[in-house]
């Protein structure tokens, strides 16, 4: 801390684990206060922020001038209004499942621009479903079935089961007691 403090940064970001941790680990938001405290900069906290009250948590232990928000925001594009309000006490909009469709299908746009193979644009999106899948369902369904579609006519159609309606969907990520094998298993929110 002290190296990084006798160098005058601007902002700093805290990731709080460790490589050895990966993804897989609490984070440790003690490492993000311990910076706020000694760091005459700004500091942003980085780590598991999913939702609106995870955020204020957050930023009142650590005392971050702000937040990073990675992987959550591929599963919910709409947390940073929801962040937002939330932090001015205003109530948090929730996005309809057609809403989600949207998002969905804004990605699978980008997916096709950057590679014309349907096979290859599967699997991207796929990648992204894997974040998305988590926020759907309480059992996992969604994301049993999205992993495996193989053609854009599955995928498609998966989409249409689970999220052609206008209910609101938290999105907040369910703990679906992935096997630890699992790329999505342990504290990854």
């Amino acid at each position: 801390m002290e190296i990084l403090a006798k160098h005058s940064p601007d902002l700093v970001t805290v990731h709080a684990r460790t490589v050895k941790e990966r993804y897989g680990s609490p984070v440790h938001y003690e490492y993000v206060k311990r910076a706020a405290e000694r760091l005459g900069c700004p500091v942003l906290a980085n780590g598991n922020i999913h939702s609106p009250a995870k955020a204020a948590e957050v930023l009142k232990f650590s005392g971050a001038a702000g937040l990073m928000i990675g992987r959550a925001a591929v599963r919910n594009p709409w947390l940073f209004e929801q962040i937002r309000r939330g932090l001015r006490g205003e109530p948090v909009l929730l996005p309809t499942g057609r809403e989600i469709v949207g998002y969905v299908r804004d990605l699978q746009e980008s997916a096709r621009a950057d590679n014309p193979r349907e096979q290859s644009q599967v699997q991207r999106l796929k990648k992204f479903m894997n974040y998305l899948g988590l926020g759907v369902d309480p059992d996992g369904a969604f994301l049993h079935a999205i992993r495996r579609a193989t053609t854009m006519a599955e995928f498609d159609g998966i989409i249409r089961e689970f999220l052609d309606h206008d209910r609101p969907m938290r999105l907040e990520p369910y703990d679906l007691g992935l096997p630890e094998s699992d790329v999505l298993a342990g504290d990854h929110y």
